[in-house]
């Protein structure tokens, strides 16, 4: 018996595989996101924890800012401020995402270029933290003047959303 029958036959690379032709953020968006099912929850529970329809947000780690988008998307009243410290993913974001709004909605969506710890923005019914970004803050002290930070930017009654 030879030996090279159980070596393995290596094919030589021709162009680009599929993982390098892939967009991350699209494969992102498909493989963690759920904007949609998103907004009905964040919807539907500060509809039933405050006796009223929100109206604002403000995503922090936003990132493309799909969230942002479908929730601007869902009634011509509402807002939504997405602040992240990436500017190509925001720049990514606004081609893909804030583009396929109508007018009407890409006027009532404000994307930030900021830290979180520091952005400001007008006082918002919730901010969404989700996809587990808030980790980014390693120490205790860091993550209450997160909270602190949350707390300035919230309207009376306002929520904080994050995922756990």
């Amino acid at each position: 018996m030879s030996r090279n029958k159980n070596k393995p036959v290596y094919r030589k690379r021709r162009g680009e595989t599929l993982a390098e032709k892939a967009d991350r953020h699209i494969l992102y968006e498909q493989a963690v996101q759920c904007v949609e099912t998103e907004i009905d929850m964040v919807d539907e529970t500060f509809q039933t924890l405050r006796g009223r329809t929100a109206t604002t947000i403000r995503e922090d780690f936003c990132g493309t800012a799909n969230t942002s988008c479908e929730w601007v998307g869902r009634r011509e009243t509402n807002l939504a401020f997405a602040v992240d410290l990436d500017d190509d993913v925001l720049d990514w974001g606004r081609l893909h995402n804030v583009t396929r709004l109508n007018d009407s909605g890409s006027n009532r969506i404000v994307l930030f270029c900021d830290d979180v710890l520091k952005v400001e923005t007008p006082a918002v019914d919730m901010v969404l933290a989700m996809n587990f970004s808030y980790q980014v803050f390693k120490t205790r002290q860091t993550l209450c003047e997160y909270f602190r930070t949350v707390r300035d930017a919230l309207v009376d009654e306002g929520v904080l959303f994050m995922d756990a």
